[in-house]
């Protein structure tokens, strides 16, 4: 976590941007007012470069709070997955969340001076700091709750050409005093801001919203686990569960036909090009599968060793009795897992006199941590596993998924739902198959409108 007060301390805005090395699912952002001066803002340039999908929320009123140069810009490149949407009066936000490796909350406007001279105040928050404080599931449900504002409506060029009409007027009155004449030109009404809703109603929505996300994307792996066995490499066993081979087929596609040579993953750009007609965009990557003569990215490594190894860990027999040297073995055999754990900082693993370490350092610190680790409730990692995968009903498997990763009483700090949808799917590949963040963007780039982050 840093402070961002440009001059005052040296940490300029523009500083928290990520580099392309840095995987980013994609960039959410509330910001009420913004200008260009003639050069797009920085937070632009980087989703342009690095090809993100940016959604962006700004303020709408009869002050033209969004100059109209910089509305023309957003709107001209949602050929390039940026995408406006515009609040009535009530929005103030600074709030930029890039998913996968920080967020900035503070005072800064999408302005050249908000980012370089003004003096602003803000925090960045690294991704792992977001995970561990939860932060990131409450930036989820502000967002979430962006997406469902009906006041929200998108930019359009009617809009832009509102906005300069109104611009134009307000210049040729004296500005300031003419708010009561500039409200009687405006196309949408003032509005007064959003209203309280119970804090039940809120959990409840986000759980329905999450069921029907969840079943979305599962109809969608069905289809394609029932097509897959005419499309299995001759490398592959004929008794590979069907959703395991979906996984890693989806693990394959992305890492070698999404990712690009500079290490960017435009899966956006694949989801423009195939969302409207997913289904031959999926029948040319499983040609391309089924004629693959080796494991293009160590497919076969999952298939006959890790996915085998979760699923006798994670039995019924053997679940209750793991240990420290298990859990050693079902992280390393995760891919979400793996991601996570080169993200923790080094003191949290016990390592405060070191700065860094390997993936493979790391490995046998997270599993001891992880194994003493509970949640509120008094549960163990095993526990809760135990729990997702044999308390209840198979069909409600996905409930059980959803408290783990998503209820603040089941929550086991360091374990999220992406480790926890994903290893579920490998030790019960008959009831579900394995999901993760990377699951969902190759999904994505093949044309299904799947949430990346779910």
């Amino acid at each position: 976590m840093k402070l961002v007060a440009n001059g005052i301390n040296n940490n300029f805005l523009a500083s928290c941007l990520p580099s392309k090395d840095v995987e980013v699912d994609c960039v959410l952002a509330a910001i009420a007012y913004g200008s260009d001066r003639g050069e797009t803002p920085k937070l632009i340039q980087n989703c342009l470069e690095h090809k993100l999908r940016l959604d962006i929320w700004m303020r709408y009123d009869h002050t033209v709070p969004v100059t109209p140069s910089l509305l023309n810009t957003l709107l001209k490149n949602e050929r390039n997955n940026i995408f406006c949407k515009l609040i009535p009066d009530m929005l103030h936000a600074k709030i930029i969340w890039w998913q996968g490796h920080g967020a900035y909350i503070g005072s800064a406007n999408l302005t050249e001076r908000a980012w370089y001279s003004n003096i602003e105040t803000g925090i960045f928050i690294s991704d792992i700091e977001l995970s561990e404080s939860g932060m990131d599931e409450q930036l989820e449900e502000f967002f979430d709750e962006l997406i469902d504002l009906d006041k929200a409506f998108p930019l359009t060029k009617e809009i832009i050409a509102e906005q300069i009409e109104i611009d134009a007027f307000r210049r040729s009155k004296g500005t300031l005093k003419i708010d009561d004449e500039a409200k009687k030109k405006r196309a949408i009404e003032e509005w007064g801001g959003v209203s309280f809703t119970p804090d039940k109603k809120k959990v409840d929505k986000k759980k329905e919203r999450f069921h029907e996300e969840w079943n979305s994307t599962l109809s969608t792996m069905r289809n394609i686990a029932s097509q897959i066995e005419d499309f299995k490499p001759d490398w592959v066993d004929e008794n590979i569960p069907r959703y395991w081979q979906v996984d890693q087929f989806l693990h394959a596609y992305y890492y070698n036909l999404v990712r690009q040579s500079d290490n960017t993953h435009p899966f956006e750009d694949y989801f423009q090009s195939n969302k409207v007609d997913p289904q031959q965009a999926l029948m040319s990557a499983l040609t391309w599968w089924k004629n693959t003569e080796q494991a293009p990215s160590n497919e076969d490594i999952t298939f006959d060793v890790n996915a085998p190894n979760i699923r006798r860990l994670l039995s019924k027999e053997n679940i209750k009795s793991l240990t420290s040297d298990d859990l050693l073995t079902l992280c390393s055999a995760t891919h979400a897992t793996l991601d996570h754990v080169i993200k923790i900082p080094t003191s949290v693993l016990g390592r405060p006199d070191v700065s860094t370490l390997t993936r493979n350092e790391r490995l046998p610190l997270f599993a001891e941590l992880l194994y003493s680790l509970r949640n509120t409730k008094g549960q163990s990692i095993i526990d809760m596993l135990d729990f997702i995968l044999y308390s209840g009903k198979e069909a409600d498997i996905w409930e059980r998924i959803y408290q783990a990763g998503k209820l603040s009483e089941y929550k086991i700090k360091h374990y999220g739902i992406n480790s926890i949808a994903e290893i579920v799917g490998w030790a019960r590949p008959e009831a579900t198959p394995p999901r993760n963040g990377r699951t969902n963007k190759a999904l994505r780039a093949l044309g299904y409108p799947v949430k990346i982050n779910f």
